[in-house]
């Protein structure tokens, strides 16, 4: 028996914050039956609160960055726990007194009506995979900061460094030229070198498990169809399939690209509109993939990169809004890809190195 198939008898709404927690329940009428405002690290006491309600319950919990902890400890005490769009049901309740019963309170009586804006809950399986891939990119920003901060100090000396920075070219040149650094500078830098060496490290062992995860069967026929397209490789596959979770859980393309947050702000008054940035509504990890990879792809399909020129002199030669606007793009791709099951078909690579490789050829038989 599904579960939207069973009459649930309580519907809990939960207002979460980070050191307290508000729960109201109601009936199948929309009549309040308890309610209950404690602590988060009381988990004992809730736990007792929500057995003690007229059984099945189905509760519903505004999202919000914290609330993993609480789906992991309560899931199992309801008969079922759904995610409640938070900026939705900011739109649906319009100007009104807020307060954390008064949230809990309407979400509660909108899933008793079936008028609750409920968002998707991954699996534990998924879970553990967006994980992985969003430590990928919390170790990615640590690498490029360090290498960032690394280059930084050897023009402040006019050094040149490394042409390659990291951690076994960056040890070489220190034993060999540390001596053009002043005491403080060498200590720095070589303390910038452990942490370059400890991140590398730790991005090897992470590939690993990231490799691993996406061979196995819930994820090999997403991950593979992903990677048939130049610019996704392990990684990008990796983030881009747990941050999506199931595609056919969207209608179309434009509702992915909404739920992503790449969709342009409009903002009218007056009669006029006037569109602003991306929404950023939802993975922040997900965008980062999508951007990175996009720009790999411009690198091996001519098609793809003659539109991102097109759209850098259409921003004014701003790249970054370019790049938005390829991972835009190729979302839109991937979504079509999964949808009707086909790889990607690269119609023709593209030569960006070509007139270089002519002139480096052509000074060579000069000589």
């Amino acid at each position: 028996m599904s579960k939207t198939s069973v009459a649930c008898r309580s519907f809990v709404g939960v207002d979460l914050h980070k050191t307290v927690v508000t729960l109201v329940a109601v009936d199948a009428h929309g009549e309040k039956i308890a309610q209950l405002t404690a602590p988060t690290k009381c988990g004992d006491t809730i736990t007792d609160w929500l057995r003690s309600l007229p059984e099945p319950v189905w509760m519903a919990v505004e999202a919000c960055p914290f609330v993993e902890w609480f789906i992991d400890r309560f899931r199992w005490c309801v008969f079922q726990m759904d995610i409640a769009d938070a900026t939705e049901l900011k739109r649906l309740r319009g100007k009104r007194r807020k307060t954390d019963p008064n949230d809990a309170h309407d979400a509660a009586i909108r899933l008793a009506d079936g008028r609750c804006p409920l968002g998707f809950i991954a699996d534990e399986e998924l879970m553990q995979l967006r994980k992985l891939g969003r430590h990928w990119r919390q170790l990615s920003h640590l690498l490029s900061r360090t290498k960032h901060a690394m280059r930084s100090m050897l023009h402040a000396a006019n050094l040149a460094g490394p042409k390659v920075l990291d951690a076994a070219s960056g040890h070489r040149w220190f034993l060999a030229e540390q001596r053009l650094l002043k005491p403080v500078q060498q200590q720095t830098f070589a303390d910038f070198l452990d942490t370059l060496s400890l991140v590398e490290r730790q991005r090897e062992r992470l590939r690993r498990d990231i490799t691993l995860a996406n061979r196995s069967e819930t994820f090999a026929e997403i991950t593979n169809l992903l990677k048939t397209v130049p610019g996704i490789d392990e990684i990008w596959a990796c983030v881009i399939a747990a941050e999506i979770g199931p595609f056919d859980r969207f209608p179309n393309a434009d509702a992915l690209e909404f739920w992503a947050g790449m969709t342009a702000d409009l903002q009218e008054s007056a009669g006029r509109r006037q569109t602003g940035n991306i929404t950023k509504a939802g993975s922040r990890t997900l965008r980062w993939a999508l951007c990175k990879a996009a720009i790999t792809l411009c690198f091996s399909d001519a098609k793809q990169e003659a539109t991102r020129q097109r759209l850098i002199k259409r921003t004014g030669g701003i790249k970054p809004k370019a790049n938005v606007a390829m991972g835009r793009r190729l979302l839109r791709i991937l979504f079509a890809m999964v949808r009707d099951k086909k790889s990607y078909h690269n119609a023709r690579p593209v030569a960006r190195n070509l007139a270089a490789k002519r002139a480096h050829k052509a000074g060579k038989e000069a000589a």
